[in-house]
C-alpha cells in the first residue's frame, strides 16, 4: 500500500512538472530576450540613476510585459524613489509573473513594510525566505518586520535560524542576545554571552555582552568582575562604567557607584545613562533639585527614544489662562506617586487635561475633579491624545516634580489625595467584619517585573511564616496576578488562610482602593499597592531592600510622597530575617494595643 501510494506520488509530481515545462522554456526565452534589453537599465540602475533606470525598463516592460525581471527592475528603481505605490504594482507583477523569484517577493515585502502594511510585507517576506532560506537578509528583513508588528517570539526563531546559519557573524549573536534581552529571557540571554566568550575570545564586546547579562540576571559581583575586565581591554566605553555602577549600587556600595557613573562622564560628559543613574543617585540622597535634571535624561535614553514628543513642551511658567495635558509614562505605582503634583498643577491651568491607565480612571476622576482624564492603555504609543481642545502645553507626568517639589519642604503632609467611593468602602468593611475579629491587614508579597529588579522586591509565603503567624490578625490578599497556588500551598503547609477576593484585585483598581480604605493597615514588598495606600492616607508597612528604587530613599523609615507609609528596611543585602523579625514584632504589639483598647471600650457599651 505505502509503496503503490508512494509510486502514485511520485507520477503526479512527473506529470506536473511535465506540465510546467513548456512555460518554464517560454519563460526563460522571453527574460533572454528581455535581459538583453535590460541592459541599459541595469546601468542606469547601478549608477544610482533611478529615473532613467524606471523610464528604461519601463520602455522594455511595453515590449515584453510579462518579463519578470523588467517589472522586478522597475519595482526596485520606483522603490529607491519612494514611489512605494507604484512600486508594488511593478514588484508584485514580477512576483506573479515568476513565482520563484525570491528577490522580487523580498523587494516587495521591503516596499510593503515601509507603507506601513505588515501583515502583507509578512507575507512576501516569508515567501522570499522559503525560496532561499539560505539567504540571510531576506531572513534578518523578516525578524525586521515580526518585530516591528509586536510578533516577538517568532522573531527570535527567526534571529536564532539566522545566526546558525552564519555562525561567525559577531553582530547576529549581539542581536540576538539584545532580542532576548527585551523578552526578558535573561537565563537565556547568559548562555549566549557566554557562549559569546567561548566562540571568539575575551574581548571588550564579548566581555560586556557578559556584564550586562550578569546583571540582568541579578549576579551582580559576576557583572563587577566582568565589567572589570572589560575596561582592563578598553578603558574608555561610558556604557561600561555605566553597567559598573548600576552593578556596584545593586550591591550597595553607592560611593562606588557614584564613582563609577562620574568616570563614564569623565569620557562623555553629556552621557545620558550616566547624568540619569547619578540623577536617581541625587533623588535617593533627597537632593531634589539636582535630582530631577537627572531624571529627565530618561528621555534621552535608548531605551526611550521612542517615546511620543512633548509638544509643545511645559517648562514650568505660568498656566493661567492656558491648557495643559499630562502625558502618561512608566508604571501604575509612579502614576499613583506623580499624581500627588497633580492638585498645583490643576489650580495654575485654565484646563488640565491629564491621561492615565484605564483602571484608575475612576479613581482619579473621582480625586481630581477639576481635571478631565483620558484612558491610555498603551504608553509606548505614537498616537497624541486629542482632547478636543487646543493644547498650550504637554508635560510627562514624571516631569512635574522638577517644578514642585524641589526640597524636602515641597512634600504635602497630606492625608491622602486619592478619594474613594464611600459605599464600595462601607461594603468592603462589612465583608471583613464577616471575618470575625481581629486585624484586617492586606498583604502583597511579590513585586516588580524581570525588568524592574524583581528579585530585590520579592518574597515566599513560606519565608512570610513568622510574620503571617502572629495571632489576632486576619490576612487579606493584595497580591495581583497568579497567587491561587501560593495561597493555597501556604494553607497546605501551616493552616494559614489568605483570604483572596479577585474582584477587589483583579477587575477594578477603584475597587482596590475602596478594599485598601477598609482594611487596618497593609504589609507590603515595594510595589503599586504601597503607592495606592499611601496616596489613599492609609497605614502601610514596607518591606523594603537595602538599595531599594529610587523613590524609596537610601535610608530612615519614611518616605515624603506618602506620610502614613513607615519603610521596614534590610540592613544586609538579600537578608530578609531581621526585617521580618521588626515587622513581627511591631504587629505583635499592634495587636496587643487594639486589644487592649478593645477591652477599655466593651465595658463602657
Amino acid at each position: 500500500m505505502q509503496i503503490q501510494a508512494c509510486r502514485t506520488s511520485m507520477l503526479k509530481n512527473l506529470m506536473m512538472h511535465l506540465l510546467r515545462a513548456p512555460a518554464l522554456v517560454l519563460r526563460a526565452r522571453r527574460e533572454r530576450s528581455a535581459v538583453s534589453a535590460l541592459e541599459p537599465a541595469l546601468a542606469w540602475f547601478g549608477e544610482k540613476k533611478y529615473e532613467d533606470a524606471v523610464r528604461a525598463s519601463k520602455a522594455v516592460i511595453a515590449q515584453a510585459p510579462r518579463s519578470a525581471q523588467a517589472n522586478h527592475l522597475c519595482g526596485r528603481a520606483l522603490s529607491a524613489l519612494g514611489r512605494h505605490a507604484e512600486a508594488m504594482q511593478y514588484l508584485r507583477a514580477a512576483a506573479a509573473t515568476d513565482p520563484e523569484l525570491a528577490a522580487a517577493h523580498a523587494d516587495l515585502a521591503d516596499v510593503l513594510f515601509q507603507s506601513g502594511q505588515l501583515k502583507g510585507a509578512e507575507s512576501s517576506s516569508r515567501r522570499a525566505v522559503a525560496l532561499r532560506p539560505d539567504e540571510l537578509e531576506y531572513r534578518l528583513r523578516l525578524v525586521e518586520i515580526l518585530e516591528n508588528a509586536g510578533e516577538t517570539a517568532e522573531a527570535l526563531a527567526e534571529l536564532s535560524f539566522a545566526q546558525e546559519f552564519a555562525p561567525e557573524r559577531f553582530d547576529l549573536l549581539i542581536r540576538l542576545f539584545r532580542a532576548l534581552s527585551r523578552l526578558g529571557m535573561c537565563p537565556e540571554a547568559l548562555q549566549i554571552a557566554e557562549r559569546a566568550v567561548l566562540e571568539n575570545g575575551e574581548t571588550d564586546q564579548t566581555l560586556y555582552l557578559l556584564a550586562a547579562a550578569r546583571y540582568a540576571v541579578a549576579d551582580m559581583q559576576g557583572a563587577v568582575e566582568a565589567c572589570q575586565k572589560t575596561l582592563a581591554c578598553r578603558a574608555d566605553r561610558p556604557e561600561v562604567h555605566v553597567t559598573l555602577g548600576s552593578a556596584f549600587f545593586a550591591l550597595g556600595r553607592i560611593e562606588d557607584a557614584t564613582a563609577a557613573y562620574q568616570r563614564a562622564l569623565t569620557i562623555a560628559p553629556d552621557f545620558p545613562d550616566a547624568l540619569f543613574h547619578m540623577g536617581l543617585i541625587k533623588l535617593m540622597s533627597a537632593e531634589y533639585r539636582e535630582g530631577w535634571q537627572g531624571f529627565e535624561q530618561r528621555f534621552r535614553r535608548d531605551k526611550n527614544k521612542a517615546m511620543r514628543p512633548c509638544s509643545p513642551p511645559w517648562d514650568g511658567t505660568s498656566l493661567q489662562g492656558r491648557t495643559v495635558l499630562v502625558m502618561r509614562e512608566q508604571g501604575l505605582g509612579d502614576e499613583i506617586m506623580f499624581a500627588s503634583c497633580y492638585p498645583q498643577l490643576i489650580r495654575q491651568a485654565q484646563y488640565c487635561f491629564i491621561e492615565c491607565d484605564p483602571r484608575l480612571k475612576k479613581l482619579f476622576a473621582r480625586s481630581f475633579p477639576d481635571a478631565v482624564f483620558y484612558p491610555l492603555t498603551d504608553i509606548k504609543t505614537v498616537v497624541q491624545t486629542n482632547p478636543g481642545a487646543a493644547v498650550d502645553a504637554r508635560v510627562y507626568a514624571g516631569s512635574l516634580p522638577q517644578y514642585s517639589r524641589r526640597v524636602p519642604g515641597d512634600f504635602p503632609a497630606h492625608h491622602g489625595y486619592l478619594k474613594v467611593d464611600p459605599q464600595r468602602t462601607a461594603y468592603w468593611r462589612t465583608r471583613l467584619e464577616s471575618l470575625g475579629p481581629g486585624l484586617k491587614v492586606g498583604l502583597s508579597w511579590r513585586g516588580g517585573t524581570v525588568f524592574t529588579h524583581r528579585e530585590r522586591r520579592t518574597l515566599s509565603l513560606e519565608t512570610m511564616l513568622p510574620v503571617l503567624s502572629v495571632p489576632g490578625v486576619r490576612w487579606i490578599n493584595l497580591q495581583y496576578g497568579k497567587r491561587e497556588h501560593e495561597i493555597a500551598a501556604l494553607r497546605a503547609m501551616s493552616g494559614m488562610e489568605i483570604v483572596d477576593w479577585p474582584e477587589a484585585i483583579d477587575d477594578d483598581y477603584d475597587e482596590t482602593a475602596a478594599l485598601v480604605s477598609a482594611l487596618d493597615l497593609v504589609i507590603s514588598v515595594c510595589t503599586s499597592v504601597v503607592h495606592l495606600t499611601g496616596a489613599l492616607g492609609q497605614p502601610a508597612w514596607v518591606i523594603t531592600a537595602r538599595v531599594p528604587e529610587w523613590r524609596y530613599g537610601l535610608r530612615g523609615a519614611s518616605t515624603p510622597w506618602y506620610p502614613s507609609v513607615t519603610l521596614f528596611r534590610q540592613e544586609a543585602q538579600g537578608v530578609w530575617d531581621p526585617v521580618l523579625v521588626n515587622i513581627e514584632q511591631a504587629l505583635r504589639q499592634r495587636v496587643a494595643a487594639v486589644t487592649s483598647e478593645a477591652a477599655t471600650i466593651a465595658p463602657l457599651k
